[in-house]
C-alpha cells in the first residue's frame, strides 16, 4: 500500500486508520467532489506516477465520477468528459476497470450510475 501513501502525501489526502486494497473506495466525502476529482486527474496527467499509483488514481476517479452522477451531475461535465477520455485513451491497461463499471448484461436500472457512460465507451472501442 505505499503507493497509496504516496498519492494521499503528494494530494493531500487523509490516510485514515489504515491502508486496504479499498483505500479508493473508503475516502470520506470530503475528497468526493468535483474539485477533488479534477486533482485527481491532474494528478494523473503528471508524469510522475507508476502505472500502479496511475491505476489507483484511475480506481479513484472512476468511484468518485459514479458519486458525482448518482447526485445528479451531467455525464457532459468537463471534468467527466476528460477523465472518461483519458480512460478511452488508455483502455488497454484499464479493461478489467471498464468491465468491472460496464456490467454487461445486467439491466440499467439495476447498475452503477456511471455505468451507461462505460457502456458507451466501450461501444467505442469495439
Amino acid at each position: 500500500m505505499q503507493k497509496n501513501k504516496r498519492l494521499c502525501d503528494d494530494l493531500g489526502l487523509s490516510l485514515g486508520d489504515r491502508f486496504t486494497q479499498d483505500w479508493a473506495y473508503e475516502l470520506p466525502d470530503e475528497y468526493r467532489t468535483k474539485e477533488w476529482l479534477n486533482k485527481y486527474i491532474s494528478a494523473y496527467l503528471q508524469n510522475k506516477y507508476s502505472s500502479e499509483e496511475k491505476k489507483e488514481l484511475m480506481i479513484l476517479s472512476l468511484d468518485v465520477i459514479n458519486d458525482l452522477l448518482s447526485f445528479g451531475l451531467s455525464p457532459s461535465d468537463e471534468i467527466i468528459t476528460k477523465a472518461l477520455n483519458i480512460l478511452f485513451d488508455n483502455y488497454k491497461e484499464y479493461i478489467d476497470l471498464i468491465s468491472y463499471w460496464s456490467l454487461d448484461g445486467e439491466p440499467i436500472e439495476d447498475c452503477f450510475a456511471l455505468t451507461p457512460e462505460i457502456r458507451k465507451l466501450k461501444k467505442r472501442i469495439e
